[in-house]
């Protein structure tokens, strides 16, 4: 029986000059799920779903626009806060 994992949220600050890079990293990431990027106060900027299961150039072309919209937004803020969802196999 394939039974799902469970789903956690990890919270991370982060440069805004690093933001773009931390996404593009991300995105290869198996077990990351959603990033929600958050200004200083807490507001909700940015909510980037990673399970696009997508391979070689069509990745990079639905990526190219999450990966601009976060540079444009790491380039006005000097920090900003992830919220990673990850999902573990279940037992983990």
């Amino acid at each position: 029986m394939d039974r799902p994992g469970r789903t956690f949220i990890e919270k991370v600050e982060v440069a805004g000059d690093q933001l773009a890079r931390t996404i593009k990293k991300l995105y290869s990431d198996a077990d990351a799920r959603r990033v929600i990027i958050r200004n200083a106060e807490g507001r909700e900027l940015l909510s980037v779903p990673l399970t696009i299961g997508l391979a070689g150039g069509a990745l990079a072309v639905v990526t190219a626009p999450v990966l601009a919209a976060a540079a444009a937004i790491g380039g006005t803020l000097a920090k900003v806060h992830l919220d990673i969802e990850r999902e573990t196999p279940d037992g983990d």
